[in-house]
């Protein structure tokens, strides 16, 4: 399984978008990731949070 760490760069499976992990946290049982849309307008929502295994199956990690 990949291991999704604070900090990393990951880009959408089917957008070229990429996004930059801010936190990962254990809730009850279940692992968030909580990330944000790098270049996004300062008005848009660009802020994001999901299950691991949701967000592993959307992105893809980025070389560091």
């Amino acid at each position: 399984m990949t291991t999704v760490k604070e900090g990393s760069r990951w880009s959408g499976t089917e957008s070229r978008d990429v996004f930059h992990v801010i936190h990962v946290v254990e809730v009850e049982g279940h692992t968030w990731v909580h990330y944000i849309k790098e270049n996004a307008p300062e008005h848009s929502n660009r802020e994001y949070s999901c299950y691991i295994e949701s967000f592993l199956q959307r992105f893809r990690p980025l070389p560091e």
